[in-house]
This record gives C-alpha cells, structure tokens and sequence, in this order.
C-alpha cells in the first residue's frame, strides 16, 4: 500500500480544548468557558468542527466526541456577565453533522438548561451558605433574552444532580431545574408575531412534482422563531407518509423556507436554505384522547432537517404562547374549532411559588409589581403539549399590556448531568488553504441569518405522518 509523502503546505497540530461533555434536558454537548476559545466568533468554527468530528463533512462525527445528531452535536460557551444583574453570558452554537459549519443564530432552550448547573459546578456562582436553591440569571447572547434558572443545592453547598424529576425522553430521574423564559417574545425579531398577523397561509410552489399547495401556519417568535404548521392542512399531501420520508422532508424545509422570509429571517429562500436552524418548524394537532394523561396539543418538531425525537425546549414555549393567544393555528388546533366542538384547555393548576427566582426576575426586569403575582392584571396557566417522547408542561404567565395579552414569562422543568470533564484533543488540519482564510477573516459568522462560512465554503404521531422504521 502506497503512502503518500508528508506535504510541506500540510501539516496536523494536536490541541487540547477543556470542556465538560453533559446532557442537558434531552440535549448533549460540550459546554465550554469562552476563555478557552478564541477572542473573536469568527475564529471558533475551526477548533468546535474538529471537537465535535464534523471536519471533512462527515455524518458520523467519528473522529470526535458529537453523537451524530442534531441533538447530540451541540456546544454551550459561558462566561462571566459584566452585565447588571445578570450571572454568566451564554452562545449556543449549533455543529452541523456532515457539513463543516456552524449555526449560531438562535438559542437552544434544553443547553440552556445545563448553564446554570455548569456555572455552579464551575464556580462562576456561588450559593448562599445554607441555601438549598440558587437562582441562576443567564443572558442568551443568540437571541439578547434573559432566562432564570433555578438549581437545587446539597447539604454541603454543592450542585445536587439526582433527584425524582423524570421528563420524558431521558431514561431514569434527576434534580429538578426550573428554566424561566422571561419576556420571551420578540427573541430574534422583536416580535411575538413577526409577520404582523396571528394566523396566515403560506403558499408553496416550488417543490419539483408537486403542484402549488398552500398549509395554515402560525410564525410565532417566543424565546426563538417557530413556524407552527396546522398539521390537518397538509394531511392530504402527506398521507401515508413517514416522518422522515423524502416528500415530507421536502415538503417541511419548503415550508420552512417560506416562513423564515415571511418572518424577516431571510431576505430570499435561497438564504433561507443555508440557515438550516432558524427558523424552526413544527406540525401542530388535536392530542388523542387520553383521560390519564390529558393533553392540549400535540406536536411534530424538525431540528436541522430531520425529525426531533422529542421536542426543543423552545419550541414548548412557543407552542404554549401560542396556545394562550387568541387567533394561532395552535389556539384553533387545541379548541378543535373546525369540528365545531368547544374543548377546554387543561384546568389551571397551582403554578411555582414565587420565591427568589421571582425576585431575580424583578430585579432584572425592574418591575415591582412582580413581588404581587395575585395582581388581577396577571394569570398563569399549565400547557400539556405531547410529543413523539411523552409530554411536556409549560406554565406560562400572561399579562395585560397597552395593546393586550402580553407573554410574561414561561416555565418549564428540566434535569441535567455532568458526563465527562477534561480536554478535547483534536488534530487540527493546517494547510495554506485554511491559513488563508485565518488571515484574510473568512471564518465568519453572520448572526443576521445564521450563515456560517468555514474555511470559505457556504454550505448550506399523530400528525398524519408514519413514524419512523
């Protein structure tokens, strides 16, 4: 077997990268202190393509620690915050499986849940002596939002991990994290409906061998940009047919597309199509009928084209604003409007105590009457939402504002666990190709549409569907 010469425009340099590997909610990443990446965004896709094996576009990420999935192949980088009233920075930064890029134009709502376990465990904050919870106050860098975790803490002042929290699609329990979405509304595009309308018909033309067809949709941007698809309108189209089938993906990031233009995402589809992450999408529709787990929706999400196994944290809260705002497909699909019949949504329950995680909350958002949540002006409800893995509850808090119903905040309850600590060592390729493009700055990242240029190459149940085989 012939081997070929050692070239002297090529050469491998083994770097280290200190990280944490952890699942967080039903995600699972490196989390990482910005310290040990470069200064400057535009330098970071190079060293988390070769973490996470995505380096000469392999599907497998073989040659690193990433899962080869969309959810699996996540990283977190946090930080100190210099901001007011706010602990750690945080920047998602979603790795493409197959394809050397990097996506960080929106957040993810399930790392996030492992920020405010990684800061305690890291040090970057430090719990009250005595204190069995620390309040957690993140800014999301991706999306300019604030979010207030609520971690449990052991007898002897350090993060505690097991507990009896079960959420659906991670086997075995854990310590409960409540992740506070707080003013969620307008993430990306300071709108909760960025197209100016609550319910509209995307038409769609352009699918080879298919004629013209047109699917009801809300867009809806609630801690990230979502475009909720009335699953009933698309049931002629995709009857029969997987999730995952070619038509049905097809279809979807059609779709998809559409919606990010609609949505000022993207200025055309064709930059639409290079931003696989933002805008994302989900079918809505009326749950089974199940009087042992009552449910208000259920749902189909998509993550980087391909089915999600459960559903993003994000996507819950978006699809829970929307349930509690009048005129959404997803209000329609979860009264059953269309079948003429009236059903209510899950009776209102007790929602969270308020207790220091309310307190940070005023804090960050200067709002006094916070500290009162009896006010007349402010209600809570508990959102089920159903998914391919089980459920999930959202308890969203409404309020009255100037022009009416405002989104508050929303709750939700994750669990997260440490998995591995120590360095990534990865061997990282230098040709004059790639020293090229260091120099001249084309490793760049436009956080306007998500694009992210590496090396200077753009690359680009119930719903009606099968599962999977």
């Amino acid at each position: 077997m012939a081997i070929n010469p050692p070239s002297s425009s090529a050469r491998r340099t083994r770097c280290s990268l200190p990280a944490v590997l952890m699942r967080a909610g039903t995600s699972k990443g490196l989390f990482i202190h910005r310290a040990h990446l470069p200064p400057s965004e535009n330098a970071w896709a190079a060293p988390l393509l070769a973490a996470m094996g995505s380096r000469y576009n392999d599907t497998r990420q073989i040659d690193g620690v990433g899962g080869a999935t969309s959810v699996t192949s996540k990283v977190a980088v946090v930080a100190p915050s210099s901001r007011p009233g706010v602990d750690v920075d945080y920047t998602f930064v979603q790795v493409a499986v197959g394809k050397e890029t990097i996506d960080m134009s929106g957040n993810c709502g399930n790392m996030c849940s492992g920020v405010g376990p990684f800061a305690v465990q890291e040090k970057l904050v430090e719990p009250q002596p005595g204190a069995r919870t620390v309040d957690v106050r993140i800014f999301n860098t991706n999306t300019s939002s604030t979010i207030v975790e609520t971690v449990q803490i052991d007898e002897n002042g350090e993060l505690k991990e097991d507990g009896n929290c079960i959420i659906p699609g991670v086997r075995g329990s854990g310590s409960e994290i409540k992740v506070a979405f707080v003013d969620p509304a307008g993430s990306m595009t300071n709108k909760l409906f960025p197209s100016g309308v609550r319910a509209e018909k995307i038409v769609v033309d352009e699918v080879a061998g298919l004629s013209p067809f047109s699917v009801d949709v809300t867009l809806i941007d609630s801690a990230n940009p979502f475009i909720l698809v009335d699953a009933r309108t698309t049931a002629p189209l995709l009857k029969g047919q997987q999730q995952d089938s070619p038509l049905t993906i097809t279809v979807t990031e059609a779709i998809r597309q559409h919606g990010a233009v609609l949505m000022g995402l993207a200025p055309d589809l064709e930059a639409a199509s290079m931003v696989r992450g933002t805008p994302k999408i989900a079918y809505v529709s009326r749950p089974d009928p199940s009087p042992c787990s009552p449910s208000d929706i259920q749902v189909l999400a998509y993550s980087m084209g391909k089915p999600h196994p459960s559903l993003q944290l994000t996507g819950a809260v978006c699809i829970a604003s929307a349930v509690c705002m009048e005129g959404t497909v997803a209000k329609s699909v979860a009264r059953g409007q269309t079948s003429g019949e009236s059903e209510a949504l899950t009776p209102e329950r007790t929602p969270s105590p308020p207790g220091t995680a309310a307190r940070d909350i005023q804090e960050l958002e200067h709002r006094a009457d916070l500290l009162a949540p009896g006010l007349s002006s402010y209600s809570t409800q508990v959102i089920t939402i159903t998914h391919g893995s089980g459920s999930m509850e959202v308890e969203v808090w409404t309020k009255l504002g100037p022009y009416g119903l405002e989104i508050d905040r929303c709750i939700v309850s994750r669990t997260a666990r440490r998995l591995f600590e120590g360095k990534v060592l990865t061997a990282a390729r230098y040709d004059d190709r790639t020293r090229a493009c260091e120099k001249s700055g084309q490793h760049t990242i436009d956080r306007r549409i998500g694009v992210s240029v590496t090396a200077g190459l753009i690359t680009s149940a119930g719903l009606g569907l099968r599962p999977s085989t």
